[in-house]
């Protein structure tokens, strides 16, 4: 979680955002992670699944590069480090790319 911040920190003010879903997660749960990391950007609450089946997730963590049209343009399984260069680079390019 710290290196999304560090992602979302790095490109805040830019056609960038990120919105973490938290799967049948208990409020209180997420408020004590959000408020524990200091997270500042958007989370939600996927209590019934839902958005997750929407998105045909069947394991976590998982997440998605959504561009501003609103297509996937990119998706990442696992725990990683996403304050990364390479993508920091990667988001860039995209960001760069809808610009045009």
């Amino acid at each position: 979680m710290p290196s999304l911040e560090n992602l979302y920190q790095h490109f805040k003010g830019k056609p960038f955002a990120l919105v973490a879903v938290d799967i049948q997660e208990e409020r209180e749960t997420v408020l004590e992670s959000v408020q524990s990391y200091g997270l500042s950007y958007f989370n939600v609450l996927d209590t019934d699944s839902k958005v997750s089946a929407l998105f045909g997730v069947s394991s976590t963590p998982v997440k998605f590069l959504i561009d501003t049209e609103g297509n996937m343009v990119g998706a990442g399984l696992g725990y990683k480090e996403w304050d990364s260069d390479e993508i920091k680079a990667l988001i860039q390019t995209l960001i760069d790319s809808g610009q045009k």
